[in-house]
Order: structure tokens, then C-alpha cells, then sequence
């Protein structure tokens, strides 16, 4: 399934060749999938010349099935639909609606329910929530920036919409919503860090998201050190670099802003608030260099809006992660390919998952129609 979106269309003997897999298993995969109706054949693309079905191409029915992504974050949300080719058809944002768990599920499932009516004729299938939380369970998490312990929130969304749901600490869904867009094969070891309302950093090996049993890497709460520009209180790197340390510090020097966008396009004429702002970057930087002198990843992703929104400040964020000596030379680095919409990407490698990993299983065992 892989090979063939990232390849499509593309011949049953080509995919066999890609994978490493025999012609029979491949054409015995290709009949399961057609018959779940996750690809489509593409008789008037054979080649001239060319005889017999394996040499039909098949590609991701663009006509196929749908899922449902969800991102829930501590001040805005997200939902998309997405289909089984990793393709965002429809999406839409919202300021999260307060703390309550049902009520967030509520609001977010009728967002859901109005996107999905532009695609009635479409199958949807299987839903994803991706949040800065802890997994305590079967589709169970513990968020501690929303105040929820054990919220079934997988069961929540399942009884609004219908369908299987599956839940995801975020850092690790954006490792593997890398995996799903960025490169169809991935070797080494690759360290993901996110900065935004949040921050996580998360492994990749040899193709596989690293989920360690005591949960995500706990990044918030380490110190920052000394700094003359940002407003560190004491309470750890999140209340220094995040969004409303940004606009704390801000303050406190006199400049009146509400987002930290408001504050970019204040730095482009205010020394000051460009001083913020490389001040951030720096700090940043700096985490990602120990990080990554601690973990010694072959190469680093850079993911949410701190470091995708503002590209001018890249440079003093790079030039601080050469700050950690690395014996070795220092692993290859870039920004995360899906941009200012990794809570969407990641929402739907979650939703993803399961399809990925056992398509006819997964879409055998309950379909429900959009109509």
C-alpha cells in the first residue's frame, strides 16, 4: 500500500520489485485491497504492448475511503478529512472550546459532520486524534494542559461518529506523519522535535516511531538558564519560549501584542521585538543541539509553528544548535515537510494507522457510510 502511493499507479510487478516481495503475494495483496476498495486499476494506462492484469497499474482510489482527523490543542483545534493517499480534502480550525472533554468531542464531531457533507459519496471509515497527552490506556489519555485524567476520548468521538477511533500523544503522530508524506523509505535514526503550545521531541528507527513505555520525553520543565530578553519565571522552557512567554516578555519591555504573529510583524521594525525573537530561536536551537547530543540521531526534523512561521529566525536557531559539540559531525537537519499544518498531518497518520498497518482487516471490520 505504501509503494503504491508513494508510486501509483504503478504495476504489480514494479510494486513487487519495490518491495522485495513475490509477484503472487503481491497480486494476492492488490486483489484484497481492490476488493475493500482502497485501489483502483488503471486498464488505459498499460503500456503498449504489454498483456495480462499484472500489468494493469494500480493506484489509491481517489474515490475511496475517508477518515476523520482530529488534533485537540490547548488553544486551537483542528479537524481535516482525509483519504487513504495521505491527502487533506477538507479542513477546519476552531479556538478550542474550553476544558470539557464532551464538549470538545461535541464541537469537534459537528465540525466533522459538516466537512464530511461535501464528500457524501465517499466511505468513511476511521478517525484519529493526535494531542499533547498521556496514553493510559486503550484510546485513554491524561492531558495535564486541559486538567483530564482518563478521559476515554478514542470512545468519545467513536459514539459521535461512528466509526473505530484511534489516540496518539502528538510528537510521536508527527514522527510518524513524517514517515507517511516524507520519503517512502526511511533508514538510521531520526530525532523529531516540536515547539509550539507545547514541546516534545520524539524517535524514529529504522522506519519505526520509538513509543517508550513511561510516555513522551518531557521537555516542558527543563531549565533554561540565563536570559535578557525573555521572561524566564523559574518555571521551566515551556513558560519561557512558548506563546505566552513570548507575549509575557513582550510586555514586560513595553510592546503590546496578543500572538506571537502579531510580534513577528512587530520585529520587523522593532529591534526589541526582533531580539525576542532571536532569543527564542536561540534557546531553541540550543535544545535541539543537546538533544541531540544525547540521542546522536542521524538526522533531525523540525516540526510546529515556533520553527516553521518564522523562517528569518532559522538562521540563529541553526547557528545555536552547532553550540553542543558532537563528536562524529553534527546530523542532518530541516524542517518538517508538512509545514504550518503538522497538527492536521500528524491528526491523520493516527487515523492512518490501523489502514497501514492491516488495510483489509481494518476496513472489513466496520464501514460506515458518509450518506
Amino acid at each position: 500500500m505504501r509503494a503504491i502511493r508513494f508510486r501509483g499507479p504503478v504495476s504489480r510487478p514494479e510494486v513487487a520489485a519495490t518491495t522485495g516481495l513475490s509477484v503472487a503475494t503481491v497480486g494476492r495483496a492488490t486483489s484484497a485491497l481492490l476488493s475493500t476498495g482502497v485501489i483502483r486499476e488503471r486498464p488505459e494506462l498499460m503500456h503498449d504492448g504489454s498483456v495480462g492484469r499484472p500489468s494493469i497499474p494500480v493506484e489509491i482510489d481517489p474515490a475511496g475511503p475517508v477518515t476523520v482527523a482530529v488534533h485537540i490543542g490547548l488553544h486551537r483545534s483542528v479537524v481535516a478529512i482525509c483519504d487513504l493517499s495521505a491527502r487533506i480534502l477538507a479542513e477546519h480550525a476552531v479556538p478550542t472550546p474550553g476544558c470539557d472533554p464532551e464538549r470538545i468531542v461535541d464541537e469537534l464531531s459537528a465540525i466533522a459532520f459538516r466537512l464530511l457533507d461535501d464528500h457524501r459519496d465517499r466511505r468513511l471509515v476511521w478517525g484519529g486524534v493526535a494531542t499533547a497527552a498521556r496514553i493510559t490506556g486503550p484510546g485513554r489519555i491524561d492531558h495535564d494542559l486541559l486538567g483530564w485524567r482518563d478521559v476515554p476520548v478514542a470512545d468519545l468521538f467513536t459514539d459521535r461518529l461512528g466509526v473505530p477511533f484511534a489516540v496518539a500523544p502528538h510528537v510521536e503522530a508527527m514522527a510518524a506523519a513524517e514517515l507517511l508524506v516524507g520519503h517512502e523509505t526511511h533508514r538510521g535514526t531520526t530525532l523529531v522535535v516540536y515547539a509550539r503550545e507545547s514541546i516534545g521531541s520524539a524517535l524514529v528507527i529504522d522506519g519505526s516511531v520509538h513509543l517508550p513505555r513511561a510516555g513522551s520525553a518531557e521537555l516542558a520543565h527543563l531549565p533554561v538558564g540565563e536570559t535578557t530578553h525573555l521572561d524566564d519565571r523559574g518555571a521551566g522552557l515551556l513558560d519561557v519560549v512558548g506563546a505566552s512567554g513570548l507575549v509575557r516578555a513582550a510586555a514586560t519591555r513595553g510592546i503590546t501584542v496578543g500572538s506571537v504573529p502579531e510580534l513577528a510583524d512587530r520585529a520587523r521594525h522593532d529591534p526589541v521585538a526582533d531580539a525576542i525573537l532571536v532569543e527564542r530561536a536561540t534557546t531553541l536551537g540550543r535544545l535541539v543541539g543537546l538533544i541531540s547530543a544525547i540521542t546522536r540521531p542521524d538526522s533531525v526534523v523540525l516540526c510546529g509553528q515556533a520553527f516553521t512561521d518564522h523562517p528569518r529566525y532559522l538562521t540563529p536557531l541553526l547557528r545555536a544548535t552547532r553550540e553542543s559539540r558532537l563528536g562524529g559531525g553534527a546530523p542532518d537537519l530541516r524542517v518538517s515537510t508538512a509545514g504550518g499544518r503538522i497538527q492536521q498531518f500528524a491528526a491523520m497518520a493516527v487515523a492512518l494507522d490501523a489502514i497501514s498497518a492491516d488495510p483489509v482487516a481494518a476496513l472489513t471490520t466496520r464501514l460506515s457510510s458518509v450518506s
